[in-house]
């Protein structure tokens, strides 16, 4: 990343104002081959963030082949399948942003206060509807590393907004939907799909609560704290953080994998009643 980061600011010396990696590359739980990476790179001139990110994008693979990093297998911006089909859904999925490496927009967009993300149409649209991007700050606040430039982490405020709460329990359901359309062209990474809903979930609800994001293990770990291993399915969710270790060597019977797939939904939307009565009292 400091190679990463250095080739970008010699081809853009005056326009990055922060670079900043979060997510699992930063928190230990990085995996070469099933992880992908997370940055957010923020610059002067909205003008040049397409030919910022696709600069990026060329980086990226130029050192991913170089350090041999399976970057290329792993975001969602570069796979490549034998099915046409699965080519276009992956293609929708990182116009939605999931396993899209790089966030780039210009600093007089990113609103941080109002969890806004202005003069961009699509991410307007979206992050005044069903995108969190409070959650998605939260991210950055709790596991970002500063690479270069300014330190956003301390302009993220601490108190979120109630709609933002109920916007990022999307993510898991979108995770779960997008799941069972893949499915017929590749039970793999259907189950794929499946697995990091679980604990995308833990993070809508730990962002609910007000408890900070860490590691999944950690927040597995808060996620019993706070309900009790007998009011959720605790074995499903044991077996997913070891899956999420293992997922290679598992056999990906359709059997196998759809079952997988409903226990996941049921174990999602149910973390998602309890923290509503607990919430609400109910």
């Amino acid at each position: 990343m400091d190679e990463f980061v250095s080739m970008l600011v010699k081809k853009y010396p005056n326009e990055i104002v922060s670079f900043v990696l979060f997510g699992s590359a930063t928190t230990g739980e990085w995996i070469r081959g099933k992880s992908d990476i997370d940055c957010i790179v923020i610059v002067k001139d909205k003008k040049l963030c397409k030919e910022i990110e696709n600069h990026l994008s060329e980086l990226l693979l130029a050192l991913d082949a170089k350090y041999d990093l399976k970057l290329s297998e792993t975001c969602t911006s570069y796979k490549k399948t034998d099915s046409l089909a699965l080519d276009l859904i992956f293609k929708t999925e990182n116009k939605m942003m999931f396993g899209q490496p790089f966030y780039v927009v210009a600093q007089d967009q990113l609103d941080l206060k109002g969890f806004k993300i202005r003069k961009d149409l699509k991410a307007e649209l979206g992050t005044r509807t069903v995108a969190s991007l409070g959650l998605f700050l939260q991210r950055i606040k709790n596991t970002g590393i500063i690479l270069y430039g300014k330190d956003i982490r301390d302009e993220i405020p601490k108190t979120v907004p109630a709609i933002e709460k109920v916007k990022a329990s999307f993510n898991a359901m979108l995770l779960l939907l997008m799941s069972f359309v893949i499915f017929p062209y590749s039970p793999k990474s259907a189950f794929s799909h499946a697995v990091k809903a679980n604990f995308w979930a833990c993070d809508d609800v730990l962002f609910a609560l007000d408890r900070p994001l860490s590691t999944t293990k950690q927040e597995i770990e808060e996620i019993y704290s706070i309900f009790g291993k007998s009011d959720i399915d605790s074995k499903h969710l044991l077996l997913s953080l070891e899956y999420k270790k293992t997922k290679d060597s598992i056999n990906m019977k359709k059997g196998f994998v759809f079952g997988y797939m409903l226990k996941s939904t049921k174990f999602v939307y149910g973390l998602y009643a309890i923290t509503l009565r607990k919430l609400f009292k109910w």
